[in-house]
């Protein structure tokens, strides 16, 4: 898959640019909703749970932002991949190229999505949260090991879907799920002893605890719980590479297209 993906590396380039700029010019505000939808999310949160816990300010907002933002980043993603093959079937019936290039382009407009919002994050931490820290080296580690859990998630979701249309409701569900139990608008230190190694098993809420301790707190993230994610990150990522392997050359038939 690797030198398949260089040899098509051009195409994904092209083809995420396109669905951006396509998706940008169906809006009004265009490229200023990628920022608007992240804070608006963040508004609505931080006005019900600063009156259910009292906490409020510059820094309570930045912790609900950065879990919205690390949020999106990995649903938007998943659920743009779900339905990425088998929206392009005609296109798949015209030239033979390999299916995990189109999840890859819905990945690839997503993370510049997400990019634009995390921006904002980064330079509000610097001034209002734990500034310039050594725990900023951590920064690169966090965002490629979210990025390529994503991959993973993708990969597996991507032709579970094409095989089943039925299972994107099913994920849908259990992403709406996780959104209350991920920490996203509280943190680690608010759940309780018992369930906390529950908690912890859940990669996204490790790595939004990581992001907060890097960027709000200026220390290094639990190494432990991001040695596990990324251990499960691997098995997702070697798991959806053989799926898509093994259905590539076979997925029109099966799917009676």
């Amino acid at each position: 898959m690797i030198s398949h993906f260089l040899r098509y590396k051009d195409i994904v380039l092209y083809r995420t640019l396109a669905s951006l700029k396509s998706e940008a010019r169906k809006n009004y505000l265009g490229y200023i909703w990628f920022l608007l939808e992240p804070l608006l999310s963040t508004s609505v949160l931080y006005f019900a749970m600063s009156h259910i816990s009292g906490q409020r300010g510059a820094l309570a907002v930045l912790v609900i932002l950065l879990g919205m933002v690390v949020w999106q980043w990995l649903e938007g993603s998943v659920m743009l991949s779900s339905a990425s093959i088998s929206a392009k079937f005609h296109v798949h019936m015209q030239v033979p190229l390999p299916k995990y290039l189109f999840p890859l382009v819905d990945i690839g407009s997503n993370t510049i999505r997400f990019a634009f919002a995390f921006s904002i994050i980064l330079v509000a931490s610097l001034f209002l949260g734990a500034g310039i820290s050594l725990a900023l080296l951590w920064l690169p580690v966090l965002l490629f090991l979210q990025l390529a859990l994503i991959i993973g998630l993708s990969l597996i979701v991507s032709i579970g879907v094409t095989l089943v249309p039925d299972l994107r409701m099913l994920v849908q569900s259990l992403f709406r799920m996780l959104f209350f139990v991920s920490g996203i608008f509280f943190t680690a230190e608010r759940v309780p002893a018992n369930l906390l190694p529950y908690f912890h098993a859940n990669p996204i809420a490790v790595l939004i605890e990581a992001y907060r301790a890097v960027l709000l707190h200026g220390r290094s993230p639990d190494i432990r719980l991001l040695g596990f994610t990324a251990l499960l990150t691997v098995v997702l990522l070697i798991t959806g590479g053989f799926i898509h392997n093994h259905y590539d050359k076979r997925l029109l038939k099966l799917t009676n297209v």
